[in-house]
Formats: structure tokens, sequence, C-alpha cells
């Protein structure tokens, strides 16, 4: 019986040192979910129209996907990253956007890699309103065949 006591002396410490151990990383499991859960989804509550002029646009590639940049915009209030889905300005269905023209972009301004950016959902360019991202944010692959042409306004300047 003697030999038995060493051996759960043993077992003793090991279950505390275990449990004195899990400890720190179960609070720290419990701090991370009062981060916001939807921090990177796309909030439409929080949308707002800009009306901005083009003052540069990516480059066209051959890949969609290699397509990471933003569209500049000038408003009122400053110079805006607009950010656009890879399909928008490249393969079948692609928009025609040029420097100096003047849009419309609906989106969500959120922050991207330390960078202030404005995730564009709707963007209306040359009398006509293009759907690139669906209500909660995601690309759409053809954003011409969301389009749509645009209604005359029967009223004054916004």
């Amino acid at each position: 019986m003697k030999r038995l006591y060493p051996g759960l002396g043993a077992l003793v410490l090991l279950a505390f040192f275990s449990l004195s151990l899990a400890a720190p990383g179960y609070a720290q499991t419990a701090a991370a979910t009062t981060k916001p859960a939807n921090s990177s989804r796309y909030d439409i509550s929080k949308e707002v129209t800009l009306s901005a002029t083009v003052e540069s646009v990516p480059g066209k590639s051959s890949s969609a996907r290699a397509q990471e940049d933003f569209v500049v915009l000038q408003t009122k209030l400053g110079t805006v990253n607009g950010k656009l889905t890879p399909f928008a300005l490249n393969g079948k269905g692609a928009i025609s956007i040029m420097q100096g023209e003047q849009i419309k972009a609906t989106g969500v301004m959120t922050t991207l890699e330390h960078k202030q950016v404005f995730v564009i959902r709707v963007l209306e360019v040359g009398g006509r309103t293009y759907q690139i991202r669906s209500k909660h944010g995601l690309p759409r692959e053809h954003p011409a065949i969301y389009g749509e042409a645009a209604t005359p306004s029967k009223g004054g300047q916004l």
C-alpha cells in the first residue's frame, strides 16, 4: 500500500498543474468571445451613398482574382479608396469606369489591412446601376447582368 501513495500524489500534482495551466487558456477564450462576431460581415444598416469623381481606376488584369487595387474616388469631404469586387472590372460583364467620370457608390466604410476602405455594393456609372455585391456583401460574379438602366430624374439636383 505504501507504493500506491507516491503514485497517487504524483497524479494529484499532475492534475493540479494541468488545471492551473488550462485556466489562462479558458480565460483567453472567454475574452476572445467578447469581440463582435460580425466585425468582418457587411452591415447594410451602415450603408451610405457617395457622389464622387473617379480619380483613378485599377488596371485590368487577365485574371479576375488578381485585381486587388482600389478605385480612388474624390468626394466633397476628401479622397476615398473604393473596394470593388474581383469581377467588377474584369471578364464577362465588366463595368466600364473611366478617370474623371461622375459616379454614385453605395457601401460601407470599413478598415481592411489597417486602411480605411469604402466597400462598394451598388455602383451608378453612366446612367446604369450595378449591383456588384449582395445585401450581405458577397461579390456578384457578373455585375453587368445585375445592372439596370437608370430612371430619369424628375426633380432637382442632389
